[in-house]
């Protein structure tokens, strides 16, 4: 596999986290990588994608100075490495079960379009919701008529024989919403005059 003896590729492997690695640790990574992808096809050839995965998770390990200080022996670097690689792949294949056995359901068919079109709301209003709508702006419009009447009147400091005109109304329809909104002022104020 390697043309470094194994004392030689344990110190290359140390100098990954150095200031100044090694510079042959890309052809030692490399060449454990292509050993591992090699061995993982034959043995795990449903793994696909999730290989790439084990195979970074434990390049990654061999670097660490953590495991790199449980190896014992070092002539025995590459069975050590091809252990935390084969760990590495059943770690990445139990992930997948376990992601694999939670099936995001969406609805009780297998046609998850067809039950989001029929659960989601629709984006137009039913008829409901309509005369809703529009017994909301029958208020709002009656209570802004009021407010009008009040702005022209205490405000712009109009007569009430112009407020009629402007808005339509006779002078006694303006005489008695004025009248109204004093009292319902007095009222929320709790003043009696």
């Amino acid at each position: 596999m390697l043309t470094v003896t194994p004392e030689q590729t344990l110190a290359i492997l140390r100098s990954a986290r150095s200031a100044t690695p090694d510079p042959r640790l890309e052809n030692v990574l490399a060449s454990f990588r292509r050993e591992w992808q090699s061995l993982g096809r034959r043995r795990y050839p449903g793994m696909g994608e999730a290989l790439d995965d084990a195979l970074q998770t434990a390049l990654l390990k061999i670097i660490s100075p953590e495991k790199l200080d449980s190896l014992k022996d070092p002539s025995r670097i590459a069975p050590w490495a091809r252990s935390i690689f084969i760990h590495a792949i059943m770690d990445v294949a139990r992930d997948l079960r376990r992601h694999r056995g939670h099936r995001l359901a969406i609805g009780p068919d297998d046609d998850a379009e067809e039950f989001l079109r029929d659960h989601l709301p629709g984006t137009d209003p039913t008829p409901e919701e309509q005369a809703s709508e529009r017994q909301r702006l029958a208020i709002v419009s009656r209570c802004i008529e009021r407010l009008e009447v009040a702005k022209l009147r205490f405000v712009e400091d109009l007569p009430e024989k112009e407020i009629a005109a402007r808005q339509n109304l006779t002078r006694d329809g303006v005489a008695g919403q004025l009248k109204r909104i004093r009292k319902g002022l007095r009222d929320a104020f709790g003043d009696s005059e």
